[in-house]
């Protein structure tokens, strides 16, 4: 296949040239063509497709590693299906899917199940971060690791596995895990109040009759965020000092949405104190975009952990990725029911969709030059594939699969959910602005944004 006529982004800069796509696998790019060049390049398409681009842009398949795909005891809520359906329509190619699933993905067993569930029920590709098995049974951990999980997930919260990470002991040990088997961590960072905190909490939110959102805050605040990113932090360097470590064998830690000014200058104080430090972390789009201030006819449908934050947040967190300071983005895609998110607010669960309003969103503020294409790549599908190392995937070069997105600037449109591929067919950002067209999407050279194709999706295992 022959993508031509096309304005391609590489290397940071846009060129006007073609690709060519052959057994999944980008075998040839070529800036400006000369005619006899692209004759040549026509004589090596097996396959004689040619698609004429409209000098629409062509970017690197978008890698999202923060969702929830739910699926068996939560169907009613998202199915493998109809979750990697909107994300193929999105522009979104490689998905990493956390483990708070019915029952928890914390056992080699119902791991296996729930990858046997995704087989030839994707359509874009899929890894799977594990909970971490009930006791830290190293053998079981280590079937765990075989099967090619990306990492394990840590909920700080509300634990999936009785294990209570608020201890330094435990997590000491997952650390130790972390280091030997060189596996990644995958952080919710907030430490819980007290019961007598959020008694007094709910009792000033009722004889203030405040905005949910707000109150959400108020349960679970900056200072909470803050200080579990820092119990982690305080307790990575302990590992390393203790231990001894050489830094190839230092703990992996990433730290899921961060949504704070203060959490976010930890993490990067710590980072920039030793290069050899591996510790990264996400910000999802709604942490960039929206603050507990939005109008809502429905509060519920902004209710998210970490909960939005009062908007100097947002607007700091945006700044910093237009600065390229922020390296990855993860949309922490959370889909429920209509029913849930209509209950009392004490009642609705936390989390909403967000494969299909991520790139229309985010995209927009580059087409209205609010933010550079390249922090955005490099973000979206770069830094992703080079910290997880997905070996052939984020960049448009020869040699790596073909997992593409053509995106258009059109007349702007309202943002409506009801035309969401995923089952959860809500949002905060519904009646938002945008001009961005998601025209064509490939995985591997399949073209996967269109109704009544066989899911081509693969398992991503990780290389051990």
């Amino acid at each position: 296949m022959i993508l031509k006529n096309a304005k391609i982004y590489s290397g940071g800069l846009i060129h006007k040239g073609v690709i060519h796509i052959n057994n999944g696998i980008i075998k040839k790019v070529i800036f400006e063509p000369k005619d006899l060049e692209f004759k040549k390049l026509v004589k090596k398409n097996q396959d004689g497709k040619e698609i004429d681009c409209q000098n629409k842009l062509i970017l690197p398949g978008i890698i999202d590693i923060h969702s929830h795909l739910r699926d068996l005891g939560q169907s009613e809520k998202e199915t493998f299906l109809t979750g990697t359906k909107a994300a193929a329509f999105s522009g979104i190619t490689t998905i990493f899917n956390m483990p708070n699933t019915k029952p928890p993905a914390i056992s080699s067993e119902q791991i296996k199940i729930w990858m046997k569930k995704a087989e030839k029920n994707i359509y874009v590709d899929v890894g799977f971060i594990a909970g971490v098995p009930k006791g830290m049974d190293e053998d079981e951990i280590k079937r765990i690791i075989n099967l090619g999980v990306i990492g394990f997930k840590i909920y700080s919260l509300n634990s999936i596995n009785e294990i209570d990470w608020k201890d330094s002991k435990n997590f000491q040990n997952i650390l130790d895990i972390s280091s030997r088997y060189q596996i990644p961590l995958f952080i919710h960072a907030s430490y819980p109040l007290s019961d007598d905190e959020k008694k007094l909490i709910y009792q000033e939110f009722e004889v203030a009759n405040q905005n949910p959102l707000i109150y959400h805050n108020m349960l679970d605040p900056v200072k909470a965020e803050e200080k579990y990113v820092k119990f982690v932090i305080e307790n990575y360097k302990e590992h390393i000092d203790v231990n001894h470590l050489n830094p190839k064998n230092y703990p992996i830690i990433h730290f899921c949405h961060i949504s704070c000014i203060e959490s976010y200058l930890t993490i990067k104080k710590v980072q920039n104190s030793n290069k050899d430090l591996k510790i990264t972390f996400e910000v999802t789009p709604h942490h960039l975009l929206l603050s507990n201030r939005i109008m809502l006819t429905n509060e519920n449908f902004g209710k998210v952990l970490p909960p939005l934050r009062e908007e100097k947040h947002p607007k700091f967190l945006f700044n910093e990725l237009k600065k390229g300071a922020i390296k990855l983005i993860g949309t922490d895609h959370a889909p429920h029911t209509l029913e849930e998110k209509s209950e009392n607010y004490s009642n609705t669960p936390s989390g909403f969709p967000g494969f299909e309003t991520y790139p229309l969103l985010i995209i927009n503020k580059i087409f209205n030059y609010q933010l550079s294409l390249e922090k955005f790549v490099e973000a979206a599908s770069e830094n992703p594939a080079k910290i997880f190392n997905l070996n052939n995937k984020g960049f448009i070069k020869e040699g790596y699969a073909a997992d593409l997105i053509i995106v258009d600037k059109i007349p702007e449109y309202a943002i409506n959910p009801q035309h969401f591929k995923t089952k959860a067919k809500f949002s905060p950002y519904e009646n938002f602005i945008t001009n961005v067209q998601i025209w064509k999407v490939f995985l591997r050279g399949i073209e996967i944004n269109i109704e009544n194709i066989i899911p081509s999706g693969k398992i991503i295992k990780r290389m051990l």
